[in-house]
């Protein structure tokens, strides 16, 4: 799994590539956790590819929004695959996720549309 970070106003965008399961979750959690601890209210999660995830990374999606909606923020979801939307829709948690269906759609809708420049890698702590 790689996860890249970029910055957009007040959302931190993480860009997940791989697979999220029970191998990888606690170092998702880390990043999670990390970025509110710095101040994050408002994350963005970019799924366009995530080629996995499994109910612990579902968990680590809910803890996320568990705790920034304690302090008034939120999480989105962008890109979502039809298999992975299929496994969120099955378990009801599209009730509680805004989701777009693309970057462009989410961008759009939190500035008009301007773009995002670079983006951070974010090791995968030899997690794969």
């Amino acid at each position: 799994m790689e996860v890249t970070k970029k910055i957009k106003g007040e959302y931190v965008i993480f860009a997940i590539k791989g697979s999220l399961d029970m191998n990888n979750v606690k170092y998702i959690k880390k990043i999670f956790d990390d970025a509110v601890d710095n101040g994050a209210t408002s994350v963005a999660i970019d799924m366009l590819s995530l080629n996995y995830i499994d109910s612990s990374g579902i968990g680590s999606f809910i803890g996320l929004m568990t705790k920034l909606k304690s302090t008034g923020g939120n999480v989105v979801l962008l890109n979502m695959k039809s298999d992975i939307e299929r496994i969120f829709s099955m378990t009801k948690l599209l009730a509680f996720f805004k989701v777009y269906r693309t970057e462009e759609e989410f961008f759009q809708s939190i500035d008009g549309g301007q773009s995002i420049d670079g983006g951070q890698s974010i090791d995968s702590g030899g997690a794969l």
